[in-house]
């Protein structure tokens, strides 16, 4: 069964009243029905919802959503969102990249086809297309869904390993665990103990480090994931879509400062 919570931050100073409201829905999906099962997704949608409390984000966090749930999950989110809100977007589950579009799978797809995978799982440009609609002042969207192929080896071909490269809307920042073609570890090898991916858990450290602008953030989460990979031998390469503000993060006040950026793709 779907599990949901939804969290208001505690009151901030008077001063915050000029800052924008932050909002975010975090879906973790690894008890698939049909495809592999992952190991870690609900523990980084789990951790990834601690951290964005602690710098202030209402969450809408959901486990394990099935299709019907999935898209009214996303339905209820965006009636949250509203113009000039500040926005994140996080998803660790299964994706696949059919043609030059990414998909994001829900618990129950049963890919028969590729068009059965496109009218069962959920398009992430919809979603980035929905939160520009909103007006939202700022989005985030974070895509730890870089695994292998789940439909590999079931008898039909049925998109490609790890995600397209995708654009950026101005306002927008994306961020996918691995690069094009890769796939994104979950452990460091057979000793390694931690119940979240390599990605997750690189992340969940640095975006609760005071003072440090998103931007470097993520850039800081793309340069140690490269290294943590490369000690084990394995090419993983956060991929990085930017055309968005400049936003600060601290763990215990939350600063702001506009500064219009162009894009950037780091592959």
């Amino acid at each position: 069964m779907a599990q949901s919570t939804a969290t208001t931050p505690k009151p901030q100073p008077s001063s915050a009243a000029i800052f924008a409201p932050r909002k975010a829905l975090v879906i973790g999906n690894d008890n698939y029905r049909y495809v592999p099962k992952l190991l870690n997704a609900a523990f980084d949608a789990q951790a990834i919802t601690g951290s964005l409390k602690s710098v202030g984000y209402q969450v809408f966090a959901y486990f394990n959503l099935d299709e019907k749930g999935f898209k009214q999950a996303l339905r209820d989110f965006r009636l949250q969102v509203e113009g000039g809100d500040e926005v994140v977007f996080f998803f660790a589950g299964h994706g696949v990249q059919i043609g030059a579009a990414n998909y994001l799978l829900p618990i129950d797809v049963r890919g028969g086809s590729e068009d059965q995978v496109k009218d069962e799982a959920i398009q992430l440009q919809r979603i980035l297309d929905d939160l520009q609609e909103k007006r939202a002042k700022f989005s985030l969207a974070i895509v730890d869904a870089c695994r292998d192929n789940p439909f590999k080896g079931a008898g039909r071909a049925i998109g490609g390993r790890g995600l397209a490269p995708t654009t950026a809307a101005t306002g927008q920042m994306i961020m996918f665990s691995a690069g094009n073609g890769q796939q994104a570890l979950d452990k460091l090898g057979e000793q390694d103990r931690e119940r979240n991916g390599l990605f997750t858990r690189v992340l969940v450290r640095e975006m609760t480090k005071p003072g440090v602008t998103v931007d470097r953030v993520l850039r800081n989460v793309r340069n140690e994931v490269v290294s943590l990979a490369k000690s084990v031998g394995h090419e993983q390469t956060p991929a990085l879509y930017d055309q968005a503000v400049e936003i600060f993060i601290s763990n215990s006040k939350v600063f702001r400062l506009v500064i219009l950026k162009t894009m950037v793709c780091l592959l």
